[in-house]
């Protein structure tokens, strides 16, 4: 009997919390930000390691943006072993931009701890090679500076493979929740969740990144919010990027990034209900702390009892039967439901992982890239601002 009581606990727990949250986020989200022209000076970071597939294409990507304010590109090599750097460098031939070699390779973080002082710029953005602009893009990013209170703003991914395999088309539907959350948090008060894609922060509030930061966009944009400053997301500031199309570089993906999460949310615990941040630290904070930290482990909890009651409980096995059966028929009708249970629980069960190493000491800050990701850039050089913004 009390194992039963506690399966009704955490499963009202969990609908409660997540029906609730997301259901005013959503609400939130269609409330309407406006924005102004603002023009300044600004640096676009670029950290590559081995991307002689992406890099010239990002580089062009770069020049073709709209923006009319002064740009300056600064490229930080991390110890390339192909013909990255040589690339850049005959590319800065042609185009004005910092080149910024570090011998060895020793993570993003620390990549960009050596690029920030270098950077001349306002607003200081960062960008990864494997991810391309819309032409508007920066100067959509940029306009949110307008408002004195933003110190931080992300983009919009779109992704170019949502229907590739079903690893890809979990991740679209990951993408669709996770962007209701994003705007709908930028309206209460701001996001703890950036992208390393396109993250624009004003120079005057950058500090270092932790040397071993896994989250060194998400980070900095706690560390702008802890400064009294607004971090938020931006859905017109687009870029275009592949999700990983196999459950292989999803993982590993997703643990170094889940795992970078946790650490930031644990580091910043008191931040937690903290009136002096606002709404960010009474409500999007918490909330966020719970579905990374705490969630995880109460839906493995949900789980082992549901198991375990279904073999207790006739009553309860037959309502399991018939979920399992539902599911079933949603993934043969290919209707949403599926989809929807597939993410959820393969996010939190990637999560639950990323804890395990994080408390056994795993840092992932020097990670292994995704490599269908680049493959599937040299495989489709024509795709990249074009895409379907639907999916």
């Amino acid at each position: 009997m009390i194992t039963f009581y506690s399966l009704i606990f955490t499963g009202s727990l969990l609908v409660l919390f997540y029906s609730s949250y997301y259901g005013f986020t959503l609400i939130k989200s269609r409330e309407k930000r406006s924005k102004k022209e603002y023009s300044t000076n600004i640096s676009i970071v670029v950290p590559v390691y081995n991307e002689e597939k992406t890099i010239q294409r990002k580089l062009e990507n770069l020049n073709q943006q709209d923006y009319t304010g002064n740009v300056e590109i600064v490229v930080i090599d991390s110890g390339s072993v192909d013909t990255t750097l040589q690339l850049v460098r005959k590319a800065a031939e042609n185009t004005p931009m910092k080149v910024i070699e570090q011998k060895e390779r020793k993570g993003k973080a620390s990549a960009l701890n050596m690029a920030f002082p270098q950077c001349s710029g306002d607003i200081v953005v960062m960008t990864d090679a494997d991810a391309l602009w819309e032409k508007t893009t920066l100067r959509e990013a940029i306009n949110n500076f307008s408002d004195p209170s933003v110190g931080a703003v992300t983009g919009r991914q779109i992704l170019l493979n949502p229907d590739q395999t079903s690893t890809t088309k979990i991740e679209k539907t990951y993408r669709n929740f996770y962007e209701v959350l994003r705007i709908g948090e930028s309206i209460i008060d701001s996001t703890p969740i950036f992208h390393g894609e396109i993250s624009c922060y004003r120079k005057n509030l950058l500090e270092p990144v932790s040397e071993d930061s896994m989250a060194d966009d998400s980070e900095l944009a706690v560390k702008t919010r802890k400064k009294g400053f607004r971090s938020i997301y931006d859905p017109d500031t687009i870029f275009y990027e592949y999700a990983p199309p196999t459950q292989e570089s999803r993982y590993i993906q997703k643990v170094r990034r889940g795992q970078g999460l946790l650490q930031l949310f644990l580091r910043q615990w008191n931040m937690l209900f903290n009136r002096k941040y606002g709404k960010f630290g009474l409500i999007v904070y918490p909330a966020e702390f719970f579905m990374h930290v705490v969630s995880p482990a109460v839906v493995f909890m949900f789980v082992a009892l549901l198991i375990w009651n279904a073999f207790l409980n006739v009553y309860v096995g037959y309502v399991v039967g018939i979920g399992v059966g539902l599911l079933l028929v949603s993934y043969i009708v290919k209707r949403g439901i599926f989809d929807i249970a597939a993410t959820f629980l393969q996010s939190q069960g990637i999560l639950l992982i990323s804890l395990f190493y994080f408390l056994a000491g795993k840092s992932q800050n020097i990670w292994p890239q995704v490599e269908e990701i680049r493959q599937l850039w040299q495989e489709e050089p024509d795709k990249g601002v074009k895409g379907d913004e639907d999916q």
